[in-house]
C-alpha cells in the first residue's frame, strides 16, 4: 500500500474496505499488509475483516514502492503463490513484480509504466 504523502487517508480507507470484504467472501482469514513510502513498513498479517478499521498508516514521505514489493516477494512466511495487490495513486517508481499481481488506483489515475498485472479503479 502506497502511503506516500500523495495518497490521502480517505483514498486508503476507500481501498481497504472492499479488500476486507473480498477477502472475507473468499474465506481468506488474514491479509499481509505492507505500507511503503520510501521504505517498507511490514504490518504483518491482519484479520481480513479488520483491516479497514485497524491499519495504522505508516510513512507519508516520498514514493518508492519497489522495497515493499521486494519485501513481500522474499519474506519467508508469505505463500509462494500468494498474489500481490498494489494500492497506489500511480505517482510511483517503475515496479518489477515477479508474481501474480494487480493494481488498485483512484479513478482517473494512471501508472507511469505499462503494467503486466490487471489494473482496477476505485470509484
Amino acid at each position: 500500500m502506497d502511503t506516500s504523502g500523495s495518497m490521502d487517508r480517505r483514498t486508503l480507507a476507500r481501498a481497504l474496505g472492499p479488500i476486507a470484504a473480498y477477502a472475507e467472501a473468499k474465506e481468506v482469514p488474514a491479509v499481509r499488509v505492507v505500507c511503503c513510502d520510501a521504505a517498507p513498513y511490514d504490518l504483518g498479517y491482519l484479520p481480513a475483516g479488520e483491516i479497514a478499521g485497524r491499519v495504522q498508516v505508516q510513512g507519508r514521505g516520498g514514493t518508492v514502492l519497489q522495497p515493499g514489493i521486494t519485501l513481500v516477494e522474499n519474506v519467508p512466511n508469505f505463500p509462494a503463490n500468494g498474489p500481490i495487490l498494489v494500492i497506489t495513486d500511480g505517482d510511483c517508481d517503475v515496479l518489477t513484480i515477479r508474481r501474480e499481481h494487480a493494481f488498485l488506483l483512484p479513478q482517473g489515475h494512471r501508472l507511469p509504466f505499462t503494467p503486466r498485472g490487471e489494473v482496477f479503479e476505485m470509484r
